[in-house]
């Protein structure tokens, strides 16, 4: 490579969107997590800083998706706004209600840590997160395996574009027991409160971020935890690379072999492979009752 090469690549990893691109994901994260620590210096409930930080973490999710736009045909219209926010307020309430009641058990039945020493909570927290990822990796993998749990999961998976908003698209029953297979058993390992609630909003802020449509490159990171440039490969029509199962961290792909990570690429297509199994992405009734009609 001569010099004149090595020159402009230089410049192109030098340039603004390059750079912003590269510190997106923990920019990002690092700002919705200290929104959250600031709500629970403040005396908050746990239930109530997971609600507030959701809401918080949607908003600069947008905010990235209008300022580092990936690809402009995935940009949603006015049916997808619709139909997505149907199911954001139906789901939603699901969703919250499921990590709600992990995190009220949570406080009833697991120790408390208080304000005492941040980094034990965050140990704690880090351990919580990897042993309900573990969990929720192989709900998520069932549901591809399983013909019946695809029913409900390969609803998620209809849509042919992605983009933060999108992750609403989804089964209630799916997104509940979800919530609470990868929750529940935290309690009965003894994590504290602190420790569930941080981990899973950490889960929760993985889920909606691995679709938004923004140009996040998580470079070494991307071995690590898991992104955008993982998730899209997951919504491939291709089952070959229909991999990725982990929601936060890429610890359990690597293990049980479903990694994959092609930074700078994407696949051709992303939906389901059979769309006529399924109602159209913009049927909310028909895709809630189709998995008990097929």
């Amino acid at each position: 490579m001569n010099n004149q090469s090595l020159v402009t690549i230089a410049r192109e990893r030098a340039c603004p969107r390059e750079i912003a691109s590269r510190i997106a994901y923990p920019a990002t994260l690092g700002l919705c997590l200290a929104f959250a620590y600031g709500l629970y210096c403040s005396g908050m409930t746990l239930e109530s800083v997971l609600f507030a930080s959701f809401f918080f973490s949607l908003a600069v999710m947008a905010l990235l998706e209008l300022a580092l736009p990936f690809r402009d045909d995935w940009k949603p219209g006015w049916r997808d706004w619709a139909v997505n926010g149907a199911y954001f307020m139906l789901n939603g309430a699901i969703d919250n209600l499921g990590k709600i009641t992990v995190a009220a058990v949570a406080v009833y039945l697991a120790p408390a840590a208080g304000h005492g020493d941040p980094l034990a909570l965050a140990g704690s927290a880090l351990l919580a997160l990897l042993v309900g990822d573990l969990l929720g990796y192989w709900w998520h993998r069932l549901g591809h395996i399983s013909s019946l749990l695809w029913r409900f999961h390969g609803i998620h998976h209809v849509p042919v574009k992605l983009y933060m908003f999108m992750n609403n698209t989804v089964h209630f029953l799916d997104l509940f027991i979800g919530s609470l297979v990868s929750g529940i058993p935290l309690v009965a390992l003894g994590f504290s409160a602190e420790a569930i609630a941080l981990a899973l909003f950490i889960s929760g802020f993985h889920s909606f971020f691995a679709h938004v449509n923004a140009d996040v490159r998580m470079g070494w990171l991307g071995y690590l935890v898991l992104g955008p440039e993982h998730h899209r490969w997951h919504h491939s029509t291709r089952v070959d690379e229909s991999l990725n199962f982990g929601a936060s961290v890429a610890l359990w792909d690597h293990v049980f072999g479903t990694f994959l990570y092609r930074p700078g690429e994407c696949p051709d297509a992303v939906g389901v492979a059979h769309p006529q199994e399924f109602p159209g992405e913009h049927q909310l009734v028909r895709s809630y009752l189709s998995p008990f009609t097929r």
